[in-house]
């Protein structure tokens, strides 16, 4: 059963279910992260993102690479995108953490991360990707036609081969959304604290951004170090709304956490207007 609705606040209902602790930004195999003993990289003049490359041998195609990640996103060609199936258990559990100094094989400790274990699934076309976990950038880390959001949220999901796919929400100033107050409240928690919590059914259809509204799809890299390339994009056409004060609670802990835009070299950006998407339960 198709489903194309366009719910604005679809991404802010989510939260209000995975709630009550914080989390980070990154595909699971790395999309910013390292492990314990890697260098530790950050958004300043000395670890940003004109450091990356520098500062370890593996993270060499943060510079290097061709297909990088987040890029501008502008003049794409209309398209039909393999259909997606979401596969939706009626069960669900959320880790929420709160990431700031934490550095770990999840996490590149400069966001906030809600980390799935609900068994959540995306199917596109021949690949299954399963919900590893969502994070949050301040300002966008993908603009359109040149502009930057005030935030961005990464939905990523992860195939058993490693692959990774990743959801990008725009996220405008609008209309405060009450659903995002119980993860906002853990802004302030100690770095590292989590808690894993049950989310009841009737949050179970917004678990997963509205992505009916229109789609863009490029080939990409994860956005922090290792910059590892090979990363399926679709980056939303209609933003979510945050209020200003929303807005600003976050930006006060985590501001500029977001890398530049990346040369696009050649790569085709796409934007399916109508994407065919069905949910499963």
């Amino acid at each position: 059963m198709p489903t194309t609705t366009n719910h604005a606040s679809t991404i802010a209902c989510t939260i209000i279910a995975l709630l009550l602790a914080s989390c980070i930004d990154s595909e699971k195999s790395s999309e910013h992260h390292g492990d314990t003993e890697v260098a530790h990289w950050g958004y300043e003049a000395d670890n940003g993102p004109d450091a990356w490359a520098s500062m370890d041998p593996a993270w060499s195609v943060c510079a290097e690479g061709r297909e990088q990640s987040p890029i501008d996103i502008s003049s794409a060609t209309e398209i039909e995108l393999p259909a997606i199936i979401i596969n939706r258990p009626s069960e669900r559990k959320f880790e929420v953490l709160n990431q700031a100094g934490v550095v770990n094989a999840l996490d590149n400790g400069h966001t906030i991360q809600v980390n799935s274990k609900t068994g959540e699934t995306i199917a596109i076309g021949d690949g299954i990707f399963a919900l590893v976990q969502f994070h949050f950038h301040a300002p966008s880390e993908h603009t359109v036609d040149g502009k930057h959001f005030p935030m961005e949220m990464h939905f990523v999901h992860q195939a058993d081969n490693g692959s990774l796919a990743v959801v990008g929400v725009l996220i405008e100033e609008g209309a405060a959304n009450a659903s995002i107050a119980p993860l906002w409240a853990q802004l302030s928690a100690s770095p590292g604290t989590n808690a894993t919590i049950d989310v009841s059914a009737e949050f179970s259809q917004h678990v997963f951004p509205d992505i009916g509204t229109g789609l863009h799809h490029y080939e990409g890299s994860l956005t922090t170090p290792p910059c590892s390339e090979g990363v399926k994009w679709y980056v939303r056409k209609t933003p979510t709304q945050l209020s200003r004060e929303q807005i600003a609670a976050f930006t006060a802990i985590y501001d500029h956490n977001n890398r530049p835009v990346q040369a696009l070299n050649g790569r085709m950006l796409y934007l399916d207007e109508n994407p065919n998407v069905s949910i499963r339960n």
